[in-house]
């Protein structure tokens, strides 16, 4: 070659090189020009090619991140449930070569005595930056020993505490192997729980490591073949998009290979270097360049995969960083036990709590698909995560699946499981696709979703009584009779093919009933026909979309009887964990104990075949209560604009308000006062009296009066809630009839120590005809409205007379009626009282009585007497003997002190109507509004 041609190349060599080092300039200033914050050329930063948004992201999430292990920060240690992928490691300490020199530049790291040093000792340069290797989304990390084996295994130690404490509790798992050591090496990580590593210890040994490589092999299969298929190229893709069980990281970590591999292992190792980290499998391993390779395996394929860390000529760690290959590292060595093991037994702590708990977020149906869903074929909905990690869908519509049965355990995570799915169903379908009606009977669970308006809900109640449920199921019954009838009318069978053939939606409903088991807590004609209903909507209501979901601690028991043709139809099963045999039996059938094996709260064996064959174990999302109310708010939200009728509901503890009765609130905001014209509609053929709010989905309970034989109304309890129901009667009338059509006669016997004492004086206020008589007067107001009645009975022309009402307060305060004639015969005071009771209702003339027990109003009207009263009410009275005699039941014994039963003598037997009576404050309240009447001086 002439010498002017070697000139040239020599020429344009030094050219490109000094190009080529102007680059690595520029870079590396572009690199500390770009560290954020007041650190500047000093601060934290990455080196090592990952660059600054690593550097930012690391430094921002854990004080940690990127400090010595000697650093105060690390002081606070917790770990980070939210932590980053382990996209860069730390290292070491960089030293970059045209930094400053001499004694100004950093030390090297503190590390005890015991720890190695790396090469002769030098003057450390450059600015006291952190070396960050690449590592998860680049490659593995490989350090040679080769003059540093003792240094190299430390940081690789090092390096795995890096991962285990700056990376989310259960997001990397750790297949240990140190065939040189024999485990000495890796120990310490056996602090770290199963969940965080792969199997059972430290392999040591060729067979256990060849074991571990093989298990490593099937696990990168079966990520590959049925996670990521041909759908995600990454884990860190499939792990973005599932709301299953994300796919942690796994890294091989092994000291001082090749030592301890055969051949097939190499072979394995290798196959794991290529495949690997598509899988989310890396290799943080120490190299021992003086062994033989094994047979047939290329250490080159292997390092071109790699971060690569070695001595120099010079003693110095280096690596073959693209930009960064020139600078030399101070490399981090393992801190001693007693500070690297509290955090590693934090993390395992931390990684446990994090393994029990699947955040509802991961599952949440997505904004873009917030109600998107269509009812048509199906409800789907994602509640959890399989035994896979595969997300865990609750279905029903199809297959059979129509109705579902859960139980388990108290604290076993039902509640949570019901919101779960509540949630779920609301956030996917809108209303219009979707009904829920949610009742409660023994915890307030389900409040919530009436006061920050679900607006799917048609029907809420928390420990409601058990005739609001049989309402309900009553009502849902109606509703597919309503159904039946529509498909039969359009000439189909069932609601996807009404729906195609009309084009009209009918949503599909679902009762979802927490311990439903209240409503069968007594033999009677209430738990007879809930079972009843429940049969037959379990049996007919699949067809037009109505579906139950029924959830209990107690399902066996008196259940069985009520309930087998109900379980009989339930194909779903959800069963948490329970002690009893007896108790997963009832709920998964017979013989079935498995969820007996469920130890955990939030795991359930989720059997859509009645509980034969398989019983699979899921994983329940958790919700927090603070999440479900802002989910509510949000769900709320996407109807924004829409008008969506309010549900069902009853307030167990809430008083009763009159004013709030439809009726009542018309009165009241009627224009022109009380004394307008026209505000009294015409008199018709009856009169109610409503007594207190139903305990069911109808109006409010009534009395209902009429020209009619025994049209009178006996009212027997405690003297608060009798007081009551009397001025409850007389404003109810009031409001229905004006001052010409009716008038009061009040026989008020209250003692004058008695907070009900004048209760009844503000009525003269009425425009109405009121007269209070005490109890000297009481007799001479018998005798006027039985002159009355005389005269009512001879009239013949058939003048309409004004209706009339005759209230007792207190039969058993009366003593000219408890006073006994001749012979044991009635007084004449009680002769004259059921002589109007009998043939005053046909002239329009109606006794009311309170008294306080049956054996009080019996004696007052003997039991000829008290036969004249067709309509009672009952608070609670002192035996049920009481209770059968006056209704015809024993329920009233066992009432609550705001509750009381309603009876028609000519309804069938057996059937009573229990309602809450209204409060005397609100009975006062609505006098004055409606009436302009002073404040009642009546005990709320």
């Amino acid at each position: 070659m002439p010498v002017g041609a070697i000139e040239r190349e020599l020429h344009d060599a030094c050219i490109r090189l000094a190009e080529s080092v102007t680059t690595a300039r520029r870079c590396h200033e572009h690199y500390l020009d770009g560290l954020g914050g007041p650190a500047g050329r000093g601060g934290w930063a990455s080196a090592g090619g990952v660059g600054r948004d690593l550097a930012g992201a690391l430094t921002g999430a854990h004080a940690w991140a990127l400090g010595g292990f000697g650093d105060q920060a690390w002081d606070g240690y917790r770990p980070d449930p939210h932590a980053s992928p382990p996209d860069g490691l730390r290292v070491g300490l960089l030293r970059t070569p045209d930094g400053p020199s001499g004694p100004s530049g950093p030390s090297r790291p503190s590390v005890g005595p015991s720890r190695p040093s790396v090469g002769p000792s030098r003057p450390s340069v450059g600015p006291a930056l952190p070396a960050v290797a690449r590592f998860a989304r680049h490659g593995h990390v490989l350090i040679s020993e080769r003059g540093f084996a003792d240094g190299a295994r430390s940081l690789l130690q090092a390096l795995v505490l890096r991962l285990a404490t700056a990376t989310g509790p259960g997001t990397v798992r750790f297949a240990l192997a140190d065939p040189v050591g024999q485990g000495r090496h890796l120990s310490a990580f056996l602090r770290l729980p199963a969940q965080l590593r792969v199997g059972t210890g430290v392999a040591s040994r060729p067979a256990e490591i060849g074991a571990l490589l093989t298990t490593l092999t099937d696990h990168v299969v079966e990520v590959t073949q049925h996670r990521l298929t041909n759908v995600y190229d990454s884990v860190e893709a499939y792990n973005a998009a599932t709301t299953g069980v994300m796919v942690p990281y796994h890294v091989l970590v092994l000291a001082g290979f090749p030592a301890g591999l055969d051949d097939q292992a190499a072979q394995l190792l290798g196959s794991l270097a290529r495949h690997g980290p598509r899988a989310g499998l890396y290799i943080l391993a120490t190299l021992d360049p003086g062994l033989p390779m094994p047979r047939g395996f290329e250490l080159a394929g292997l390092t071109a995969l790699s971060t690569n860390l070695r001595l120099d000529s010079h003693g110095d760690l280096t690596w073959d960083d693209p930009e960064f290959g020139r600078s030399v590292i101070e490399p981090d060595q393992m801190p001693e036990a007693a500070r690297a093991n509290p955090w590693l037994d934090a993390v395992g702590a931390a990684a446990s709590s994090a393994a029990r708990d699947l955040p509802f977020g991961r599952i949440a149906v997505t904004p873009p698909q917030r109600w998107s869903g269509v009812t048509t074929d199906r409800l789907d909905v994602q509640i959890g995560m399989d035994g896979k990690g595969e997300p865990q869908r609750f279905v029903m519509g199809v297959r059979g699946v129509h109705h579902g049965l859960v139980g388990g355990d108290v604290r076993m995570g039902k509640t949570n499981l019901l919101h779960v799915l509540i949630s779920q169903l609301a956030l996917q379908y809108p209303p219009e696709e979707l009904e829920l009606y949610l009742l409660d009977f023994k915890e307030v669970e389900f409040d919530a979703y009436l006061t920050e308006r679900l607006p799917h809900a048609r029907a809420i109640t928390s420990r409601t009584d058990r005739e609001f449920g049989l309402s309900m199921l009553r009502r849902f019954h109606d509703e597919i009779n309503r159904r039946a009838r529509l498909c039969r009318e359009a000439r189909v069978t069932d609601l996807p093919d009404y729906r195609r053939e009309t084009g009209q939606v009918l949503p599909r409903a679902l009762v979802i009933m927490d311990e439903f088991q209240v409503l069968f807590s007594e033999e009677d004609r209430l738990a007879r026909e809930a079972g009843r209903l429940l049969a037959d909507i379990a049996k007919r209501g699949a067809a037009f979309g109505l579906h139950l979901l029924l959830a209990t601690q107690s399902p066996g028991g008196p259940l069985a009887a009520y309930l087998r043709p109900v379980y009989e139809q339930m194909a779903l099963r959800i069963a948490l964990g329970c002690t009893q045999p007896s108790v997963s039996q009832a709920i998964l059938g017979e013989g079935n104990d498995a969820a007996t094996r469920l130890v955990q709260a939030g795991d359930a064996i989720y059997n859509d075949r009645r509980g034969e064959g398989d019983n699979p174990v899921m994983r329940i999302a958790m919700l927090p209560t603070r999440e479900r109310l802002s989910l509510i708010e949000t769900i709320r939200e996407l109807g924004a604009g829409r008008e969506y009728p309010p549900p069902a509901s009853f307030d167990p503890d809430a008083p009763a308000d009159f004013g709030a009765h439809p009726p009542c609130l018309a009165f009241a905001a009627g224009p022109g006062g009380w004394s307008a014209p026209g505000r009294w509609p015409a008199p018709g053929a009856t009169v109610a009296a409503w007594l207190g709010e139903a305990i069911e989905i109808k109006p409010a309970t009534t009395a209902t009066f009429e020209r009619y034989v025994r049209s009178n109304l006996l009212i027997v309890g405690s003297e608060d809630h009798g007081h009551a129901l009397l001025l409850a009667t007389v404003l109810s009338v009031a409001v229905q009839r004006s001052p010409a059509d009716v008038c009061f006669t009040i026989a008020e016997f209250t003692r004058p120590s008695s907070p009900s004492h004048g209760l009844f004086d503000p009525l003269r206020s009425l425009p109405h005809q009121v007269r209070i008589a005490d109890r000297r007067a009481a007799g001479e107001a018998l005798d006027d409205l039985l002159a009355d009645l005389d005269t009512r009975l001879a009239d013949s022309d058939g003048t309409a007379r004004p209706e009339r009402f005759f209230l007792v307060a207190g039969l058993h305060r009366w003593h000219d009626l408890l006073a006994e004639g001749d012979y044991g015969r009635p007084s004449e005071t009680s002769a004259r009282l059921i002589r109007l009771a009998d043939k005053g209702p046909d002239a329009g003339l109606h006794v009311v009585a309170w008294a306080d027990g049956y054996t009080t109003a019996e004696r007052a009207l003997r039991r000829a007497g008290l036969a004249h009263f067709g309509l009672r009410a009952v608070l609670r009275v002192l035996s049920p003997a009481e209770s059968d005699a006056l209704l015809g039941v024993s329920a009233a014994a066992s009432l609550d002190d705001d509750r009381a039963l309603y009876r028609d003598t000519e309804w069938p037997a057996e059937q009573v109507e229990k309602f809450k009576p209204y409060s005397a404050a609100s009975l006062s309240s609505f006098a004055r509004t409606a009436f302009g009447s002073p404040a009642f001086g009546s005990p709320a």
